[in-house]
């Protein structure tokens, strides 16, 4: 359950992107990343026991 919700997180930030794309944009790197630390802080605290790789692993970004 925990990953399916992180799969659709991480779907909507893909769908996201799009819209930077369309407006000659894009997520920038320091974005990228604050997102992996956010996730990957929040399962730690939650004692989730889900790397963060394999949290986020729907990103195409």
């Amino acid at each position: 359950m925990v990953q399916e919700t992180l799969d659709e997180a991480v779907c909507g930030i893909n769908d996201l992107q799009d819209e930077f794309y369309e407006n000659d944009s894009e997520i920038e790197t320091v974005a990228r990343d604050c997102i992996g630390v956010t996730v990957d802080y929040i399962l730690k605290w939650f004692g989730i026991p889900i790397d963060m790789e394999e949290a986020i692993r729907e990103r195409d970004w």
